[in-house]
């Protein structure tokens, strides 16, 4: 669809923040136009990129990647289908580093930063409550969010969550690099890495020691979340051990939550028949009289 609209609005001002113009678009069915969300924080301008959807249905969905992922990756790609389809309002978006956002390069990125552009794009790019779909990473992070902005959880969706993987991560990786990369990394110097699954991707000691900074206590009713959630979570994930779900179902506040495990699911959980219970288990959530709390 040509949305001619989208081509010729003027720049728009919220508390600091401005809404750009798109850097381009698409003449597409499916394929909404690239927009801009430009922010100053925490010492560093930059434009989120981020695609968004309006729709008639409520709670709007915003979705939250994980750990080096963005808004094309194949579960946010797929909301967006699912959304156009059902009716639901739906954001999409590029963290700090990654797919076309500006500012900020991926060696300097931090799970700070991603926290601030996750909280921005929550708070200047949906209206009301939302269902926040979150990817691994992505469930730590919309748990700090939990903390601040409370009023914008209208339920939650976990996936594969990672909550506080920095550290065992950073001892797993320095266990397996080789000497000259493992000083590299000790002196902050970017390391490159490559996985299969994942492809390149630099790292530096800083950014987990930044994320020492944001461990949540996973202790019983620590993670101050009062929606109904659902956690989703493959008995195949080789990246975040599922029984780890046990632990961050049991630190939730909400009595209403369930955790589903997927036996043949990975941590991505993108194939087709793990898409297909994502969707299900958002329709149910959103269904008429669904919640409990």
């Amino acid at each position: 669809m040509l949305r001619l609209g989208s081509l010729i609005r003027n720049p728009q001002t919220r508390k600091g923040v401005t809404l750009l113009p798109p850097r381009c678009f698409h003449v597409s069915a499916t394929g909404p136009e690239t927009q801009f969300l430009e922010t100053s924080s925490l010492g560093k301008t930059r434009q989120i990129a981020y695609q968004k959807i309006d729709g008639i249905r409520t709670p709007g969905i915003i979705y939250i990647p994980g750990f080096m992922s963005h808004k094309a990756a194949t579960k946010a790609s797929m909301l967006h289908s699912f959304c156009q389809k059902y009716g639901f309002p739906y954001v999409r978006y590029d963290p700090s580093g990654l797919g076309e956002t500006k500012g900020v390069n991926i060696t300097e990125t931090t799970l700070t930063l991603w926290l601030e552009d996750a909280t921005q794009v929550l708070s200047h790019l949906t209206d009301g409550p939302q269902l926040i779909v979150a990817s691994s990473m992505g469930c730590w992070i919309s748990s700090l969010i939990a903390k601040t902005h409370p009023e914008k959880f209208n339920s939650l969706l976990l996936l594969a969550p990672a909550i506080n993987f920095g550290r065992k991560y950073m001892q797993v990786l320095l266990s397996q690099l080789p000497p000259e990369l493992k000083k590299k990394f000790e002196k902050d110097e970017v390391v490159k890495l490559f996985s299969p699954d994942y492809g390149e991707f630099p790292l530096r000691k800083s950014m987990f020691e930044d994320m020492k900074k944001r461990e949540l206590s996973m202790e019983a009713g620590s993670i101050p979340i009062q929606c109904p959630t659902r956690i989703i979570h493959g008995v195949k994930d080789k990246d975040v051990p599922y029984k780890e779900s046990l632990q961050v179902l049991g630190a939730l506040q909400t009595n209403d939550v369930q955790l589903l495990y997927v036996k043949h699911g990975g941590h991505q959980l993108s194939d087709s028949a793990s898409l297909e219970i994502i969707c299900d288990t958002i329709l149910k959530l959103t269904a008429p009289n669904s919640q409990t709390q």
